[in-house]
């Protein structure tokens, strides 16, 4: 494939072999170091919920975080997009030649990433996030600060102290603000003539009404203060203190139930109220490109996403060479379980239906699937020296979804480890429905979430000390989604699924899913594809239920590009490994190559082949 390459690509080959990742020489800091530090703290200063979830020191993010929130104002979103332009042009206003050889590979990672970064800020509406990416809608089903901001505070607001209940108090009372900024900045969108399909907008306002509704002592905010205060009141073991503690904590939830009854709550009722008031407004189609410049609006989200330039025509027909490429696998492996007749669809819809592999909806139901998934993980840990060299520090613990996120979330997602190992990596897995979380697809689910997926390639990177911080603070979609498809095609190799012919077939499924993603997406987005038609794909293509098949779509949706990462990203390390297998032959090293993969921290595709080509000419 055709992959954007930054300047220094070329030359950087001979020297990326002398970066490393041991402890860097004793030596003063450099003028690329202080813009690099530069540069980090004014990112984490404008968000203190990245520098939350990073878990930087006070003094990388610039002062104190854990009391404040981004401010999502339209004022202070074309700021960031002014600075993330600003940013790309002082990087090539340096003279890279005067650069060491690991900071050129620092500098060729930043090229790319503020290159496609001032590209994406070039749009006036939707979310742009500086290190990450573009979305359209501010106000959607996914990911907007009414989902997200309960999340941040359950899993990075700690209390330990008066100060931290304060600060958690203050953070509640800013949610509001958040909520009431998005309104303001969809609105002002609208006026642009940029809004949700009228099928998202009901999502929506599905989820709004949902909190709006509910009583303010079973609010998520409520329910998370609630533990964090009681597990802090249970460390005191003066039972005096301990009771004085508990009769302050009761003043502190009070308070909390009072911002979320007057400021919260309304603020939900505000976006519910626009939103119902702009629907009338908005259409069926849910392709991005009919946005204003909404062509190069998608242009700009793959080549963030992909971190490629490959053209959308590209894209869907390699998508649709690899459905075909495992449809065949996938006919062969359902005919050796008994299953011949009809579509492979067709066979994997019956196969989802049959109750053998569906855990029992209950509460003992849930405890067996999480028993289960943490004896693989274990598995996986057992055996993974002999593929890594080195292996995270960072802890992985398995935790269900949060009930108030669960409509809202996929199937599994993975929270990283704090940046200074407090917080350990969280593998989440949704139990809203169980049918939709069978045995059929959950061991591969756990080796790509979990391990040696995310929490090996996340928590590598998170651990190179050496690395400067805004390098570990950046995350390549192809790459990491990238390393996670991978993981689960190294887990067939390896033998996972010797003697579980079921899990091979869901592993199978999980590969034909992002396969079908480069087709959807690319359909939906550059193909004037209707939603029903993207479902009705994807149901004939995956078998998989109506549940999960219309939440993907409209996750693809709302965020354009995204879903394309995957396959691209382990299409390229596959790619990789067998050109260095055959370039070294009998010297060829697994260990050693996932070593080269992951122990640079996360890249653009472009320059991962050359660090992986320059460990082919060292070996």
């Amino acid at each position: 494939m055709t992959l954007i390459r930054g300047a220094l690509t070329l030359a950087l080959a001979l020297t990326l072999g002398l970066s490393g990742c041991g402890p860097r020489r004793a030596e003063p800091i450099t003028a690329f170091e202080g813009r690099l530090a530069d540069w980090s703290r004014e990112i984490l200063a404008d968000s203190p919920e990245l520098a939350s979830q990073a878990g930087v020191s006070e003094e990388a993010a610039g002062g104190r975080y854990n009391n404040r929130l981004d401010d999502r104002s339209p004022v202070a979103a074309e700021a960031r997009r002014s600075a993330a332009i600003r940013r790309y042009a002082e990087l090539m206003a340096l003279d890279s030649a005067q650069l060491r050889p690991d900071e050129q590979l620092t500098y060729t990672i930043l090229h790319e990433q503020f290159g496609a970064a001032a590209a994406g800020a070039a749009f006036p509406y939707g979310d742009f996030t500086p290190l990450g990416g573009v979305t359209p809608y501010v106000l959607n089903q996914l990911d907007s600060a009414f989902i997200t901001l309960p999340s941040l505070l359950e899993e990075r607001q700690d209390i330990h102290s008066r100060a931290d209940a304060e600060a958690f108090l203050t953070r509640l009372r800013l949610a509001a603000d958040a909520i009431d900024q998005e309104t303001a900045r969809a609105r002002a969108d609208a006026a642009y003539g940029v809004r949700p399909p009228i099928f998202i907008i009901d999502q929506t306002l599905q989820l709004l009404d949902a909190v709006i509704g509910q009583p303010v002592g079973q609010q998520a905010y409520i329910v998370t203060l609630r533990h964090k205060l009681d597990a802090w009141a249970a460390t005191e073991q003066d039972a005096a203190r301990r009771a004085a503690l508990e009769q302050r904590n009761l003043e502190v939830l009070g308070r909390a139930e009072a911002i979320v009854r007057d400021h919260i709550i309304p603020a939900h009722q505000r976006a519910a109220a626009f939103l119902r008031a702009d629907r009338a407004n908005a259409s069926d189609q849910p392709a991005v490109t009919r946005l204003p410049n909404g062509a190069e609006f998608y242009a700009a989200a793959l080549r963030i996403e992909t971190t490629t330039n490959l053209a959308p025509a590209e894209i869907h027909q390699i998508g649709l060479a690899r459905v075909q490429e495992l449809t065949g696998q996938l006919d062969i492996a359902l005919r050796r379980v008994g299953l011949t007749q009809g579509t492979v669809g067709e066979r994997l819809r019956q196969l989802t239906a049959d109750p053998r592999y569906v855990y029992p909806d209950t509460d003992e139901g849930r405890a067996q699937l999480i028993a289960d998934v943490q004896a693989r993980v274990n598995r996986v840990l057992q055996r993974a020296p002999d593929w890594f060299g080195r292996l995270p520090r960072a802890r992985l613990e398995v935790r269900r979804v949060p009930t108030f996120a669960e409509e809202a979330q996929s199937g599994a997602y993975y929270s990283p480890p704090s940046l200074e190992g407090g917080q350990p990596g969280i593998y989440y897995i949704n139990m809203r429905s169980l049918a939709e979380m069978t045995k059929i697809d959950l061991p591969t689910q756990d080796f790509h979430e979990a391990v040696p997926g995310h929490h090996f390639q996340i928590a590598l990177a998170q651990e190179l000390t050496d690395t400067p911080l805004l390098r570990r603070l950046m995350s390549f979609n192809a790459y990491s989604e990238g390393w996670a498809l991978y993981a689960e095609q190294l887990a067939d190799e390896v033998g996972f699924y010797d003697s579980d012919p079921i899990g091979r077939i869901g592993y199978l499924r999980w590969q034909l899913w992002r396969a079908a993603r480069l087709v959807v997406d690319t359909g939906l987005h550059a193909q004037n594809w209707s939603r029903q038609q993207a479902i009705d794909y994807l149901t004939q293509t995956t078998g998989d239920t109506p549940g999960v098949i219309v939440s993907e779509v409209d996750r693809y949706i709302v965020w354009p590009g995204q879903a394309c990462g995957y396959e691209l990203g382990r299409r390229e390390i596959a790619r990789l490994r067998e050109a260095a297998r055959n370039q070294l032959g009998p010297d060829f090293d697994l260990r050693g190559f996932h070593d080269a993969v992951l122990l640079h921290g996360e890249v653009p595709l472009s320059v991962l082949d050359g660090l992986v080509n320059d460990w082919v000419r060292r070996r």
